[in-house]
């Protein structure tokens, strides 16, 4: 199964909202994934990129400035606000290929 941490800068609101459209499309796509979410600050330095590594994606409202990152990193805005939504729905879809 894979596993996709979905963050934004709070861990509260863009979060919430990507992980819900995160979720029904998972559904109506008929993949599994464990979905998580978390808020940039609490993902700061080698801590917070060594959690980061254990996931298969990321899915953020924002850029990750985090050089000891190395799970993939997709910039989901496109789910908050519609345009290029597409796009952030085949690179989840690619994620299971």
């Amino acid at each position: 199964m894979k596993k996709i941490l979905v963050v934004c800068g709070n861990g509260i609101a863009s979060s919430s909202i990507m992980v819900s459209i995160l979720e029904d499309y998972l559904r109506e796509k008929k993949l599994q994934a464990q979905v998580d979410k978390a808020s940039l600050i609490d993902l700061r330095g080698a801590p917070g990129a060594a959690k980061i590594n254990t996931y298969d994606c990321v899915l953020s409202s924002t850029k990750i400035d985090n050089e000891d990152v190395k799970t993939p990193v997709i910039l989901g805005i496109g789910l908050l606000t519609g345009i290029g939504e597409d796009e952030v729905f085949e690179e989840i879809n690619n994620l299971f290929k």
